[in-house]
């Protein structure tokens, strides 16, 4: 089937809306067909100009809302700090670094601020997406920094623009951005303008929802205001003892929300504002009111931010004044040129152009976590920014990935991180709410300690810093547990995947309740799963554990001392044998290897799943030829006919908890992609570039070009070409900000140059 076809047919069946329509509604050009165009900010970053309409109309009819959110968002921060800036000039605060919580909660998933302009007798809001000045504003957003520029009336000109300054090193950073507005007469008289702007102090915990009945914890508000900064306290009331943390202890609900604070900077005509709106909720901002002569302009500035005592506002104020430029921004460019590569011996300057996004992207996901004192970048989407779950530890492996070569530091605080998550006995937490708060759960994966010996080995092959196998690092929970050195989180772990997890009756890994998929055990499981836990096997895991254990052995050799670690070494290189000759085995002479074993069946024996194939290519004992013939099968039964690169599933299943295509049933990800790229560069480097540039940003604006979701971000699923919301993903809460889109296409460039500069 022509998929082109196919889909357009059904767009028109459905009623789309044009998007030059659409544009045009909104007094954009219609010859404009792009959504928005990629360009360099004036320090040569990389940024985007947003055109598209605001609010962001469905292209079909058929298409649910949660598909394609109608208000498109930037995510940007620092390791202390997320903001998301929306295309309606909304823009949202969260907090990280004890629990997930929004500082501005609004409805649903927004965030609640306010800018309006006076000119005359009329006052012209600035911000929603049902206000005509945000949606005809010019809107550029590049790395660290949210521009807007209206027209509010016909002799002024507003520019409004949110900095975020980086962070440049681990734990450290502004959990604040600096507000800067410039009102410009642009007429031949002199006009009187004033501008105001605010925040409402709603703080809310992520996640919460499940408690809305009866919520454990309630937070009220305690405002300050001086002329020059209003602060709102947020106070936790406990209506059932034990629910906060004493000592430092992990805790599942927030017990010291941070305050929120607006801190004008030039008080020139500017002052700082606190009211009450007419259900009583507190607002805090500023309002400035100036004369401006033909030709004028003024500017000034404010920080607005969280902070938990006022000496923390104090210091936060002094580093970011400390750091502005002369200008109304995007400030702290110098800054953000310094902390992302620059790759300049790419001469592909749309390739150049990914992966410096990509870089700069994971810097400002990145977030201290006070409970671990480590820094983490975390996956995002609904985990993150919806539900206030940092999940989960293989996630946070893998993007932790590239940073090994762009960001060791980071890269470090990430192994530290989860050898902190990690128990005794080497089980490793899957993920944790609240305040560290990490509870036993059913969801026992089979692959934990793979992702971290994964990052370990790129760790040290990257920058051969063996000192993190000496360093004392706690075991969890940190406040009670022990420690132990580098390595001995390597022998624990490894030790729980070969004795607790172990393998089954054809000497494969285990697969206990799932491996990579958190939802294999929904396809073919015909009883309770509890039944068939121990008999269950991972041809992903196993094919893994051969690749990844084999480069373990090798980094033992090099960097452990051999008094400490030549029986671990000995342990895992003989384990890896096994692994390997079972897997070879299983394989025999048929294509491609199957999926899993359940009820001692095979699956995947003659319907081909992606999930084995990339760490399958990569086992150095499969010769060269065999390679091949497996990524000839690989293509055309799962990337033929694909716009982003392999699905998931040849055929997907019938089962009614999935819909045939989509994200575990058939959905294209970019985490089981970026395996298959390394994995075909071990033989064809021309064929593992061209499925790294079907990764792109660009490849899927090109594909897909009525869609934001996915031109500048993207969730870790997208639908399958097959289907009508090809390029979409369908969750509850589509939230489009996922690491994986960035952290694997960024680490896949990054070992497919190493490997030519080798050569």
């Amino acid at each position: 089937m022509n998929f082109e076809i196919s889909r357009r047919d059904f767009v028109k069946a459905a009623g789309a809306v044009p998007l030059a329509a659409s544009l045009a509604g909104f007094g954009l050009a219609e010859e404009t067909k792009a959504l928005g165009e990629w360009g360099e900010d004036a320090a040569g970053l990389p940024r985007y100009a947003y055109l598209g309409p605001v609010p962001f109309p469905l292209p079909s009819a058929r298409i649910p809302r949660r598909y394609l959110p109608e208000d498109p968002f930037f995510l940007l921060g620092n390791y202390r700090f997320t903001l998301f800036a929306h295309a309606s000039g909304q823009y949202q605060i969260l907090t990280g670094e004890r629990c997930w919580g929004r500082l501005n909660q609004g409805p649903e998933w927004s965030g609640a601020n306010r800018a309006t302009v006076r000119v005359g007798a009329e006052t012209v809001p600035l911000v929603g997406l049902t206000e005509r000045a945000a949606q005809v504003a010019e809107k550029e957003f590049g790395l660290g920094y949210a521009q807007y520029s209206y027209r509010p009336a016909p002799d002024l000109r507003v520019t409004r623009t949110l900095s975020v300054l980086p962070s440049s090193k681990p734990g450290e950073g502004t959990s604040a951005f600096v507000l800067s507005v410039a009102l410009r007469n642009e007429g031949v008289k002199p006009l009187d303008a004033s501008y105001a702007e605010s925040v409402k102090a709603a703080y809310q915990q992520l996640g919460m929802e499940g408690y809305t009945a009866q919520s454990p914890v309630r937070y009220t508000n305690s405002v300050v205001r001086q002329p020059r900064e209003a602060r709102c306290d947020v106070h936790a009331q406990e209506p059932r003892p034990l629910s906060f943390s004493k000592h430092g202890r992990m805790a599942r609900f927030e017990g010291a929300p941070p305050s929120l604070f607006v801190r004008v900077v030039s008080a020139d005509g500017v002052t700082a504002t606190a009211e009450k709106d007419a259900e009583g909720s507190d607002w805090i901002g500023a309002h400035a009111a100036f004369t401006l002569a033909p030709a004028q302009e003024k500017v000034f500035h404010c920080i607005v931010g969280y902070a938990c005592s006022p000496a923390e506002i104090d210091r936060i104020a002094d580093v970011l004044t400390g750091a502005l430029g002369k200008t109304i921004g995007p400030h702290f460019r110098e800054a953000w040129k310094h902390a992302v590569p620059e790759f300049a011996g790419e001469t592909d300057a749309e390739l150049r152009r990914e992966m410096r996004w990509n870089a700069g992207v994971l810097e400002q996901m990145a977030i201290w976590r006070e409970y671990y004192g480590e820094t983490v970048i975390p996956q995002g989407t609904i985990y993150d920014y919806a539900w206030g779950l940092l999940a989960s530890s293989r996630d946070l492996a893998q993007q932790a990935l590239p940073l090994c070569h762009t960001n060791p530091a980071l890269a470090r605080s990430t192994l530290r991180f989860i050898m902190k998550r990690t128990i005794p006995d080497g089980e490793i937490k899957l993920d944790d709410a609240g305040y560290g708060w990490a509870p036993h759960s059913g969801r026992l994966t089979s692959d934990q300690q793979l992702y971290f010996f994964l990052l370990l080995n790129e760790y040290l092959r990257a920058t051969g810093d063996a000192s993190i196998l000496t360093e004392e690092v706690s075991y969890y929970p940190v406040e009670r547990a022990g420690k132990g050195s580098g390595l001995d989180h390597v022998r624990d772990a490894f030790l729980f995947l070969r004795e607790r997890i172990g393998t089954g009756p054809h000497g494969l890994v285990r697969l206990w309740n799932s491996d990579w998929n958190d939802l294999v055990f929904y396809l073919p499981i015909s009883q309770p799963y509890n039944d068939i836990f121990d008999t269950a096997e991972s041809h992903m895991n196993s094919a893994m554990a051969v690749v990844i254990l084999g480069d373990l052995a090798e980094t033992l050799r090099r960097y452990a001392k051999p008094d400490d670690a030549r029986e671990l070494e000995a342990a895992v290189t003989q384990y890896r044998a096994q692994l390997l000759k079972a897997y070879l085995d299983d394989w025999g002479s048929r294509p491609f290897p199957s999926r899993m074993y359940f009820e001692n069946k095979a699956v995947g024996k003659d319907v081909m799943w992606l999930e084995p194939q990339g760490f399958t290519l990569l086992i150095p004992e499969v010769p060269r030829e065999r390679k091949q013939l497996l990524y000839k099968e690989l293509q055309e039964r799962l990337i033929k006919g694909e716009a982003m690169g392999p699905k998931q599933i040849e055929k997907a299943t019938d089962k009614p908890t999935l819909l045939a295509g989509q994200r575990e049933n058939g959905g294209f990800w970019y985490s089981l992609t970026g395996p298959v790229v390394l994995g075909a560069s071990t033989f064809d480097r021309e064929a593992a570039m061209s499925l790294l540039r079907r990764l792109t940003f660009a490849n899927y604006a090109r594909q897909y070009p009525d869609y934001w979701t996915g031109q500048w971000s993207a969730a870790d699923t997208l639908d399958a070409s097959s289907l009508p919301t090809a390029g979409l993903v369908g969750l509850t809460m589509n939230i489009p900000y996922c690491a994986h889109p960035h952290a694997w296409p960024l680490y896949c460039y990054l070992r497919l140059k190493q490997a030519r500069r080798s050569d």
